[in-house]
């Protein structure tokens, strides 16, 4: 027991509180950095000394360290929070940009267009000599077109949005990705390969672990020297300060493009199952199905009306027609020519009128697709057979069955087709197209009205076939599932509205999770500058007493030696 050791305990309460002062005054420095967590000065009392049998004494405090006060627990939780709110507010906001393509609200709307169009043909069974009628058709049919085109090429162009967002995401993520396995490497080299207090560097760490979880659902795995692991799914995308990369790949799959997220070390998948990317990946999911949904109603709405359309005769026959829709290969079965709309077995019946006596013969063309004998109909031998009929020649060119009458003085109609052959090649058709990429009026007939198909017996004044197209958009169908056409595209509207009010739903109660355990971390990691103001007065007044205690030291050992 020495003056000189009550010096040594002062200059080390003087130190320590030195330390204490600029820790705190640190915390005060970044009040307002969200990403900063509180630290703290931990102060211990040095080793105490013997100075006899049984009595020891102290000798000075020492700061053991100055650690973050977190709960590595609580910031797993918290990624993943960030991680599904993200997600969350993805799915939200880009599903109601998918709502939002229907115009539900408008009268714009596909299901009032197509209302519009069937009851124009309700209009044009009352009377269906009218040209004018005809005419409003036609411009219906043409608008019902056009909006479907319109629907899948804004669908479209959401896709592309999404895969253009993915692509920049994912770079976004990558980079990131390369800043945590850096300061991996920096962490270990700041800590000596162990567990220290590298604290600021540790905040950098979890801040862009938390930017990263922004973007794909994260796995962390602290090690002993200090680095973290990061998994996406069950595969490493860090170890270590080893960046195995994360890209963005797409491949045409079965005529479908299809994308995700690929590790660039090992070409593996990621399953990417929240965070921005993984609601990215989801939502292109769910607008490729809507698109497919689109595509499908489209092309019932072209091969039903088209098959009634094709059975059915307007104000005159045709001089010459060529089918709308291509075969790959004119020798082969027609259910196996590429043809998108697929024919059965069947027949179908061809008028031929010589138009200065009006007289008329009729010839049944049989259609067999039933693949049995090796004898199924081709496009040549289809053309072969309506070739053989008087007064009319058939022919294969390019793929497409043209018919032409021999003379000015015939012309020809069809009727009866119950084999659809006629609705899949695109012959005495309304609508061309396979689906809502190409769909559109028959040139012919918006060229010629009086073409249209609202007879089924031949008469003009006859409106047979007006009124079955008419009652179409609410006739069960066998290729919908008995569903009709009002009430498949009902149900993708509502299937669509639904997942838009829940992804709503969803992300309200994700970001309400989110702020719940963000503020559980604030009360233990935020700095509050009112308790830090308290600390530090309480650290003032260690300082002082400090600085007295070597002040008195000083006077005791000056008056030792002023002792003569």
């Amino acid at each position: 027991m020495s003056l000189i050791g009550a010096l040594n305990i002062g200059k080390s309460a003087l130190a320590v509180s030195q330390a204490a002062i600029q820790t705190t005054s640190n915390n005060i420095a970044n009040a307002g950095n969200a990403d900063y967590t509180r630290q703290v000065a931990n102060i211990t009392p040095n080793r105490d000394q013997q100075i006899q049998q049984g009595i020891f004494i102290g000798t000075g405090v020492n700061l053991a360290s100055v650690t973050r006060q977190i709960d590595q627990a609580l910031e797993s939780r918290i990624r993943a929070s960030v991680s599904d709110d993200e997600s969350a507010s993805t799915t939200e906001s880009w599903l109601s940009r998918v709502e939002a393509t229907f115009n539900e609200l408008t009268d714009q709307d596909v299901s009032t267009q197509l209302s519009t169009f069937f009851n124009s043909w309700s209009d044009l069974a009352n009377k269906p000599q009218d040209i004018g009628l005809r005419q409003v058709v036609i411009q219906n049919g043409q608008t019902v077109a056009q909006s479907l085109q319109d629907l899948r090429g804004q669908l479209t162009s959401l896709q592309d949005d999404i895969d253009q967002q993915i692509k920049a995401l994912t770079g976004n993520a990558d980079s990131l990705a390369q800043q945590i396995a850096d300061l991996n490497g920096q962490i270990v080299a700041a800590q000596g390969g162990a567990a220290g207090t590298a604290n600021g560097l540790l905040d950098q760490r979890d801040a862009l672990l938390k930017q990263l979880s922004g973007l794909v659902d994260v796995k962390t795995v602290d090690q002993s020297n200090g680095v973290v692991d990061v998994y996406v799914g069950s595969q490493p995308l860090i170890l270590g300060t080893d960046n195995r990369g994360i890209e963005f790949d797409q491949e045409v799959v079965n005529g479908n493009i299809e994308t995700s997220i690929k590790c660039k070390e090992t070409g593996g998948t990621f399953k990417v199952e929240s965070g921005q990317l993984g609601a990215l990946t989801a939502v292109r999911s769910s607008v490729d199905d809507v698109v497919d949904n689109v595509n499908s109603l489209t092309s019932n709405i072209i091969f039903e009306l088209n098959k009634v359309h094709a059975s059915g005769q307007g104000l005159q026959g045709f001089s010459s027609t060529n089918s709308t829709n291509l075969v790959d290969d004119a020798t082969v079965a027609l259910t196996n020519s590429g043809l998108k709309f697929a024919p059965t077995t069947g027949s179908f019946v061809v008028h031929v009128t010589n138009k200065l006596t009006g007289l008329t013969s009729s010839t049944l063309v049989q259609v067999d697709l039933d693949g049995a004998n090796g004898n199924d109909t081709s496009l040549q031998s289809l053309a072969a057979s309506i070739d053989g009929i008087a007064n009319i020649s058939a022919s294969v060119s390019g793929g497409r069955l043209n018919i032409d009458a021999d003379s000015s003085d015939v012309e020809f109609s069809f009727s009866q087709d119950s084999s659809g052959v006629l609705a899949a090649l695109g012959v005495n058709s309304f609508f061309t197209g396979t689906d809502a990429h190409d769909i559109a009026v028959n040139d012919s007939i918006k060229t010629n009205p009086s073409l249209l198909a609202a007879a089924k017996n031949g008469e003009p004044g006859d409106n047979q076939t007006a009124l079955a197209i008419a009652g179409l958009e609410t006739t069960s169908l066998a290729s919908l599932n008995g569903q009709t056409l009002e009430q498949m595209y009902q149900r993708m509207v509502n299937t669509v509205s639904t997942s838009a009010s829940a992804s709503k739903t969803s992300a309200d109660a994700a970001a309400n999770v989110r702020q719940t355990l963000e503020a559980q971390r604030q009360a233990l990691s935020g700095v509050s500058v009112n308790e830090e103001a308290i600390n530090l007065i309480t650290q003032q007044r260690a300082f002082q007493g400090a600085a007295r205690l070597i002040s008195t030291i000083d006077e005791m050992m000056q008056t030792l030696l002023a002792i003569q």
